[in-house]
């Protein structure tokens, strides 16, 4: 193509065009005869043109492939929290399961520390929401002797205190969350599995369906690019 491209653009830079003088439009015809000529030339060459329009999808291609990814993410995490959400709805209203018996069992213990944990939570942010209602109180007040110095100083430490073992009991149930978790989600992806027919849980069938059916046809696109 270089080679014929060369040889029709010398007949513009020949002496004997140039001594001719000829018209501009003749100079302009001859270069769309050798372009066009050109433009043909390349047509014929497959695989350089699949190599050009490689070449120029190739961001396309990248950013295609990174909002697929995007996307897959978030159906995935769709599909983790309604799995999840099927093992909790299990384990509490069908815990003697058969099939959940053994997994039961563990769950039920660390539930029962859970609900220890959160009626002990509960009572101090009340006992805690008392003292601050009353240290608001002292503070309004028009008095300031030694003595109610005195009780805001014991008010500030014994909420300081409380506060303290507030933040303790949270970070326990917290952490009895994290460990629950992988419980439900086994007891989902064996309910999922085994879909009894129950007619509470076949909307969330229904749900972790209609995501399992987007994933598939994500990563079937992440494929083909």
């Amino acid at each position: 193509m270089d080679n014929l491209a060369s040889s029709h653009l010398s007949l513009l830079s020949t002496p004997e065009l140039q001594k001719a003088g000829l018209p501009f439009w003749v100079f302009y015809l001859l270069l769309s005869v050798i372009l066009f000529l050109i433009f043909i030339n390349f047509l014929q060459k497959k695989d350089l043109r699949q190599r050009i329009s490689y070449v120029l999808a190739g961001p396309r291609r990248r950013f295609s492939r990174l909002r697929i990814e995007v996307l897959l993410k978030r159906e995935e995490g769709k599909k983790s929290e309604l799995l999840k959400h099927l093992g909790e709805l299990t384990s509490i209203q069908w815990p003697d399961l058969p099939e959940i018996e053994e997994i039961s069992r563990e769950i039920k213990t660390l539930e029962e520390k859970n609900t220890a944990l959160q009626g002990e939570w509960h009572r101090i942010y009340k006992q805690l929401d008392g003292l601050n209602q009353e240290k608001t109180r002292l503070l309004s007040s028009p008095v300031t002797d030694d003595k109610l110095k005195a009780r805001l100083a014991e008010l500030e430490s014994k909420i300081a205190d409380l506060e303290k073992e507030l933040g303790r009991i949270q970070a326990g149930i917290v952490a009895t969350d994290e460990q629950l978790e992988p419980y439900h989600q086994t007891i989902g992806h064996l309910m999922y599995r085994l879909r009894p027919n129950r007619e509470d849980l076949a909307f969330l069938y229904f749900q972790i369906d209609s995501v399992e059916s987007r994933i598939q046809q994500l990563k079937e696109k992440l494929e083909k690019l």
